[in-house]
């Protein structure tokens, strides 16, 4: 436990503590954002993560600075409380000697009723002082982890950022983020939501790469190397597991779990989310529990099995599990014998608790199964690594509705789209939302869309499925959750036409495949500028005449995508499902021979239409970072609609897999 306050530049006495926090790993402090961005404008907080950010943090050993790594949200609006994470880590700039917490890896969520303490510090007569009570958990408040603690002991000012304790399994599940204003109790914020820390932008080469693996693999290695010292007299959480049989009923005891976790923390991360899933799912049979932010480390796997097995086949479940763990795919290789002594714990863990032997022996043949198939796929993702599209093979499909009854705003959900075709929901808004709204009301929904999609390298495509007068939205120009980045400079953006009836006559949705099937046959064909010639506007076409245009012809919209959306529609309506066209208006005197001449270099360096959503992306970041020659593709829009990925209706049910 410790206070944090701001870090002092001169002598004198040093200022009382904003809040509190806790070691998460060691020289890692957790606590609150408010804690820690008391005070500060948000110009001043965008600075968090770069080294900007200096606070103190004060401790039964001491004093030492460090400084603020990731906070989320960087600042509030108004007076109310701060948003949904309101979580912070800081980084110590010298190293101590402290405990460190034991963090919960389970995802279900707290069960109200469920007896926990909180701790934290506050200032009582001009000194500060330790403060620690006990409480309920009462229920949650929204999707965002916010879990609402009973008044049964004072929570007095300055405890916020600490942390609370399931007393029962004897981990910490949650951050007390404050007092209720004018109510009782408090509230906390679940440490689920850690996994809001934001995915490397590049691919990962080692530990640090990765803020989010870098703290919880040192939590677990710390408690690992702790419960292994035989020679320390201090207790240790382990110890106090055991005490108070947390794990009564369950496949391992404590003991065990400290260490499989501490060798999984040796461990490369998953190479992504949907790697480590799909990973839970084969243990699950083909099915990967649901819950509403997805396991990002190998500890967090480990927790589902806890949230949905028990009884004589949970030991089994988690034997595979470290068995597949051990066995995946890298970001970057393995220290020398780690993946060895994950297969050493298995096999003693199996014949100490007497698992058949056909059992073991299916365990030992998947172990050496898994090895062969990944030295063979490593070498086939080598060779491929140079060409193909960087795109992740899930794409995730942002579909809007208009409501008719309130013709300014929108209904929305959002699936993950497999490369089968299958939809997987994941949110959903019915209540209706503006245009103005979208971006910010999206923006964390999307986030965790994208952490299940994305590969190391490959970010998931955003297909944006929009009624035919919002075909021009700038989706692509959205902020990205960076607030530094538009989301079109992150990741290929693609529209789609969601007016499209399930009762589209046959006739129009065969030459709509034929055209489809033409353009991506080979080699993409020139494009063709249907509004404009020599910096002059043209009539466009009228829709009879586009339709017998040839089908491998690739439509392009120089002026009028800009001023008249029916020029767009038009294009939809004579059946094509790709085209580029740019939203930025132009004068009488706008000359149009850098598009021109930038949309030729683009059809050619994609080569096929299947590399057209990245190359417009690789655009988009270069248009991002200031690249001078990428400025003419400023507002350029892909629609890539694949007619033999149908949208579902706008009121089919989706089902969860």
């Amino acid at each position: 436990m410790g206070g944090i306050r701001k870090d002092s530049a001169g002598g004198g006495a040093a200022p009382r503590p904003w809040g509190s926090g806790f070691f998460i790993a060691p020289n890692w402090v957790l606590t609150c954002a408010h804690v820690v961005l008391n005070g500060e404008t948000r110009q001043e907080a965008t600075a968090v993560g770069q080294g900007a950010r200096e606070v103190a943090v004060s401790f039964s050993g001491g004093n030492v600075a460090g400084v603020v790594e990731w906070a989320e949200p960087l600042s509030r609006a108004g007076s109310g409380i701060w948003p949904a994470p309101d979580l912070a880590l800081i980084r110590l700039l010298e190293p101590v000697e402290h405990p460190c917490v034991w963090v919960s890896e389970r995802s279900a969520k707290a069960v109200s009723g469920k007896e926990v303490a909180y701790f934290g510090c506050t200032e009582v007569e001009g000194e500060i002082q330790d403060f620690y009570g006990r409480c309920t958990i009462r229920g949650g408040l929204g999707q965002d982890g916010i879990l609402r603690l009973g008044n049964e002991d004072e929570m007095p000012e300055g405890v916020s950022g600490g942390p609370v304790v399931d007393l029962t399994r004897g981990e910490v599940l949650g951050v007390v983020k404050g007092r209720r204003r004018g109510l009782d109790g408090g509230l906390a914020v679940s440490l689920v939501q850690l996994r809001r820390i934001p995915m490397p932008a590049t691919q990962v080469r080692t530990e640090t790469d990765d803020l989010y693996q870098r703290v919880i693999h040192a939590h677990d290695r710390h408690h690992a190397d702790r419960q292994h010292d035989v020679r320390s007299l201090s207790g240790t959480w382990t110890e106090a597991q055991s005490v108070i049989r947390a794990t009564a009923g369950r496949a391992l005891t404590p003991g065990q779990r400290t260490e499989l976790l501490g060798l999984l923390a040796e461990l490369p991360p998953p190479t992504s989310t949907r790697a480590l899933e799909q990973l839970v799912a084969l243990v699950h049979r083909g099915h990967s529990p649901i819950v509403p932010l997805a396991p990002r480390s190998w500890r967090e796997g480990m927790g589902l099995l806890y949230d949905q097995r028990s009884g004589p086949g949970e030991l089994e479940a988690i034997l595979r599990y470290a068995v597949l763990a051990a066995t995946a795919e890298r970001p970057y290789p393995a220290l020398s014998g780690t993946e060895r002594g994950i297969w050493h714990w298995v096999e003693a863990t199996a014949a100490a608790a007497a698992v058949p032997r056909h059992v073991r022996r299916a365990l030992a043949d998947e172990r050496e199964s898994r090895l062969r198939s990944r030295a063979v796929t490593s070498f086939t993702a080598l060779r491929a690594s140079t060409s193909g599209s960087s795109a992740s093979g899930v794409s995730v499909l942002l579909e809007l509705v208009p409501r008719g009854w309130e013709p300014d705003r929108y209904e929305w959900r959002i699936c993950l789209m497999h490369s089968s075709g299958r939809l997987e929901p994941l949110a959903e808004e019915f209540e209706g939302t503006t245009l103005d709204e979208l971006p910010q009301r999206l923006s964390g929904s999307l986030t965790e869309a994208f952490r299940r999609a994305d590969e190391p390298g490959r970010p998931a495509v955003l297909q944006v499925a929009l009624p035919l007068p919002l075909l021009g939205l700038p989706v692509h120009d959205w902020p990205a959750v960076d607030g530094r980045h538009p989301i079109g400079a992150l990741r290929p953006v693609v529209v789609r036409c969601s007016d499209r009836s399930a009762k589209e006559s046959a006739h129009n949705l065969a030459g709509r495949e034929r055209r489809w099937q033409s353009v991506h046959s080979g080699p993409l064909p020139p494009f063709t500028v249907l509004d404009c010639e020599d910096s002059r506007s043209q009539p466009l076409p009228e829709i009879g005449a586009l339709r017998t245009l040839h089908a491998r012809t690739l439509p392009a919209l120089c002026r009028s995508a800009n001023r008249h959306h029916t020029a767009r529609q038009d294009i939809v309506t004579a059946g094509y499902g790709v085209a580029l066209w740019r939203r930025e208006p132009g004068g009488r005197d706008w000359i149009c021979a850098d598009f021109h001449r930038g949309l030729q270099w683009t059809v050619r360096t994609a080569g096929r239409a299947a590399n057209l959503p990245d190359t417009v992306w690789r655009l988009r970041a270069d248009t991002s970072a200031g690249v001078p020659e990428a400025y003419w593709s400023k507002g350029v829009a892909l629609l890539y609609d694949d007619p033999t990925r149908p949208l579902p209706e706008a009121d089919e049910p989706l089902e969860a897999p």
